[in-house]
């Protein structure tokens, strides 16, 4: 058992590894051949302005800035860069402090042509610092209060970003159906992960079932509701720039924002489902002699208490990442009757109504299968145990 634990650390060190060391060639395409976006330091500020729109409600700044390339076939270079950022003028800071200052470290735009750079604009300030000490800071809290369990968590957590990044997105890129990919994704993700975290046995069969049937529910809702809501996918300025980097323009848009519904849901699924095959298995364990239909109601009476709150995690993960456009349409004083009709407001609807269908499908289904599954010993058991009477 420690052998195998240590292993999965050390497939999680590498896992970490391969990611950083290849963050740079995730983001290119045939079509960003000439591009590349290195980091470089701000060595100094050459020129500054600023000014409003006409509505003085937003601020321009304009920079200019040499700053010095850190990685990348032009390390070492100073060139010269540019920086435009608009920003609301009613935040509270001071109208003379510029997005770039000098020594920060940023992400730079390179144009090139012939093996020169013709163009450099700055992107966005460097966030790799942060980023990974939020990360060590979750994976010593897993470690510290999980321990091996925690160890697993990790495991199974890089193996989902892996399988992801390095197997579902790649084949898109392919043209490989979107709905499909991500049901794929989702149970190959679901199987790992209740393997890993609880070994493999009836509970974690039960609660495959039950989870894959919930994402299969899902697709087969949102895909029916999808073309009853005549949805075209294309709906915000995310698939616009999936459109610009499409080599034939053939991207399936439709199809990936099922995707994202799917992949989406699968944790909540997930949860449930694995809650309510151990709970039936330690009911089990507790009174030996139970029957299929009785543990299949203490299998359903447990998912009735999980469904409320976990429709509950999808609908508020959904509204937190809707939030800016919620305060707009009130901001604007917009009516159900105007927004409901408005393609943008009806894919979160489907996001969140087709995932916590699929959520409270998953219950029937894991309870059905477990009690089938888990009660099987004791049955024979108790047929034994009545015929020697």
């Amino acid at each position: 058992m420690r052998f195998i634990n240590r292993c999965f650390f050390i497939v999680f060190i590498l896992f970490v590894f391969f990611i950083v060391d290849s963050q740079q060639v995730l983001g290119q395409t045939e079509n960003s051949s000439e591009t590349l976006l290195p980091t470089a330091q701000v060595i100094e500020i050459v020129e500054e302005r600023y000014g409003t729109d006409q509505f003085e409600e937003i601020e321009e700044q304009y920079q200019t800035a040499h700053v010095k390339v850190l990685d990348g076939p032009y390390a070492g270079e100073v060139i010269q860069a540019t920086s435009e950022q608009s920003i609301p003028v009613d935040q509270g800071r001071d109208q003379n402090e510029f997005w770039i200052q000098e020594n920060d470290e940023v992400i730079v735009e390179l144009a090139i042509y012939n093996g020169e750079v013709i163009n450099a604009e700055i992107e966005d300030h460097t966030r790799d610092f942060p980023t990974m000490l939020l990360t060590v800071i979750l994976v010593a809290l897993l470690i510290v209060f999980g321990g091996i369990q925690g160890l697993k968590s990790i495991f199974t957590l890089a193996f989902t970003l892996f399988l992801i990044f390095i197997f579902m997105i790649p084949r898109l890129f392919d043209g490989y159906s979107p709905v499909y990919l991500a049901l794929i994704t989702g149970s190959i993700v679901a199987i790992v992960t209740f393997i890993v975290i609880s070994g493999l046995s009836k509970k974690t069969i039960a609660a495959t079932v039950g989870t894959i049937g919930g994402l299969v529910s899902a697709a087969v809702i949102s895909v029916f509701f999808s073309e009853f809501m005549r949805l075209t996918g294309y709906h915000s300025v995310n698939e616009q720039n999936l459109v610009a980097i499409s080599p034939d323009g053939s991207f399936d848009l439709k199809g990936i924002l099922l995707a994202g519904i799917i992949i989406g849901a699968i944790g909540a699924i997930m949860d449930v489902a694995i809650s309510i095959a151990s709970a039936m298995e330690e009911i089990r364990k507790s009174n030996p002699r139970i029957r299929n239909g009785a543990l299949l109601k203490s299998g359903m009476n447990v998912g009735k208490d999980i469904m409320g709150t976990m429709a509950n995690t999808l609908i508020l993960a959904y509204v937190g990442a809707s939030l800016p456009l919620l305060m707009t349409l009130y901001g604007y004083e917009s009516t159900i009757s105007q927004v409901i009709h408005m393609e943008f407001l009806a894919v979160e609807i489907l996001r969140t109504v087709t995932g916590s269908i699929g959520l409270i499908l998953s219950i029937p289904i894991t309870a059905l299968v477990a009690a089938m599954f888990i009660n099987t010993d004791d049955d024979n058991r108790r047929k034994r145990y009545t015929h020697s009477r």
